[in-house]
């Protein structure tokens, strides 16, 4: 609930410095994320351990996601002290590759919010997303570059997420965990739609699931590939070269959790449509089959 002192922030906002996110805020529908990751630097090996979401539809908080993935490592020591998530929480889960179409189908056609765009979306979803063959062109809401242009004078006491809580009288108990921050966010961000924005200028929603842009690329070659990582683990992949027009580029299956993921081929793919051409291309009738096959 708002104190006066939680309005008296409302009031100071400078909404003229948002226009280009209250425009966005007449979309209706939002998909309000968090993630928790193993490091800082996807590029260094770091990955995601935890999706957490809120949807937002028509002014009111919905329905929640939240996924552990395995990352197919160990979380270092200070990850597990700093967001609680262990390595027997997150083993066994499903791989970021079986997540994110699921994800994606989430999301469907919302406008994400995103308090850290830099970080949480550009630096680790949107590569990703693009590993599982996904593009996302989803229009996207940072809370944290929204509440710095709204409150220029907060800046002695910063942006983070848990001030912003405590700024408008949010709850937020166990920060570092992606579903919390995610809840929290999504508080957060109606404290603000509520106020910039007028009821009757938005455009009632409903959660449309977006389809999968899908290239229609031609199956070039298929090659098996193994690798002993341990005594008791081994790599098995089929490394799948595709072409469409001038476009060529390579995709993978791994064979142990069936699961496809883009290595650098361009352009949007449907794994499901690439699966079956690569069965077809093979005479291949099931995936049982290409798990098998070797060349």
């Amino acid at each position: 609930m708002l104190t006066k002192e939680n309005t008296d922030v409302l009031a100071s906002l400078n909404v003229e410095a948002i226009s280009n996110y209250t425009e966005m805020m007449k979309h209706g529908h939002f998909v309000v994320l968090d993630i928790e990751t193993t490091g800082f630097h996807p590029g260094k090996g770091a990955t995601i351990i935890e999706i957490g979401a809120v949807r937002i539809l028509n002014g009111e908080i919905q329905d929640k996601y939240q996924r552990f993935i395995d990352p197919q490592m160990k979380i270092p020591k200070k990850i597990v002290e700093h967001t609680g998530i262990t390595n027997e929480m997150v083993d066994g889960k499903p791989t970021i590759g079986e997540v994110l179409p699921e994800f994606h189908e989430y999301i469907g056609d919302a406008v994400v919010v995103i308090h850290n765009e830099g970080f949480d979306w550009k630096r680790f979803l949107v590569p990703m997303f693009e590993r599982v063959g996904i593009h996302m062109k989803n229009p996207v809401i940072c809370t944290l570059k929204l509440f710095r242009r709204a409150l220029p004078n907060q800046k002695a006491e910063g942006y983070k997420l848990g001030t912003l809580a405590n700024l408008f009288g949010v709850s937020l108990d166990n920060a570092h965990r992606a579903d919390e921050d995610a809840y929290a966010t999504a508080e957060v961000f109606l404290k603000v739609y509520e106020y910039v924005i007028d009821p009757e200028t938005v455009e009632v929603r409903q959660h449309i699931v977006k389809p999968v842009e899908h290239t229609p690329a031609e199956v070039k070659r298929v090659r098996y590939w193994e690798k002993q990582i341990t005594k008791k683990k081994v790599m098995k992949r089929h490394y799948i070269s595709l072409r469409h027009e001038d476009n060529f580029g390579t995709v993978y299956f791994d064979i142990p959790t069936k699961v496809w993921y883009n290595k650098d081929f361009p352009l949007p793919l449907d794994f499901k449509k690439v699966e079956q051409a690569v069965l077809e291309f093979l005479s291949l009738e099931t995936v049982r089959a290409l798990q098998e096959f070797k060349n």
